[in-house]
């Protein structure tokens, strides 16, 4: 019995190639998102392998990864650029709003607020999206939103998932190279039963 534990095809063997094949994807992800701004096509593939692994469909971590990267670049990068300057214009607002509107600044707070929430819950869904389906920059923005918020307990657990990995990556930094395929995979298991729905049947 403890023989067969240690053998090619048994259970230390394949969950030793699987948590390899994990660290060696965050590492893709990891390198491919280096300028920062390809950030969205390396998330865009790095989904896309996760997702072909899990429904065990023949896969080639690299080829597969590198095929998703070309093949959605320039939507996932324009979608990733829009997101950013969204996020980043918003979080201004926010620190900036006492001086903009003084004594009316709390509403103007709340009101950047809920747009910030809203460019982080699509930002949580649009790109294991564009990994599955084939669709425009503006149906893209228009599911990722509904999806969001409709499912809105599971977008409440990403979000918590998501501050788990912010919060483990500040107090311990190595886990970049392994937190990122850990978030994206159990995101995908959550997300993907919901995906399923929205699919077209083959």
């Amino acid at each position: 019995m403890g023989k067969g534990f240690f053998d090619l095809d048994g259970p230390f063997n394949r969950i030793a190639t699987f948590v390899f094949d994990m660290i060696f994807l965050n590492i893709l992800w990891l390198l491919f998102s280096l300028p920062i701004i390809t950030m969205g096509a390396s998330t865009t593939a790095l989904f896309y392998v996760i997702g072909k692994r899990h429904r065990k469909e023949d896969s080639y971590l690299f080829k597969d990864f590198w095929k998703s990267f070309k093949m959605n670049f320039k939507q996932a990068t324009i979608i990733w650029t829009i997101i950013l300057i969204m996020a980043i214009v918003t979080g201004l607002n926010i620190s900036n709003a006492a001086i903009i509107f003084g004594k009316w600044s709390s509403y103007f707070i709340i009101i950047q607020g809920v747009i910030l929430l809203q460019v982080l819950i699509i930002g949580l869904y649009i790109f294991l999206l564009l990994s599955r389906l084939y669709l425009s920059i503006a149906s893209a923005f228009k599911m990722a939103f509904i999806i969001g918020n409709k499912h809105i307990l599971t977008t409440i657990i990403c979000i918590l998932l998501f501050g788990i990995l912010l919060l483990a990556i500040y107090i311990y930094p190595p886990a970049l190279f392994f937190g990122v395929v850990i978030y994206v995979y159990c995101s995908y298991l959550l997300i993907g039963r919901i995906l399923a729905q929205y699919l077209p049947k083959e």
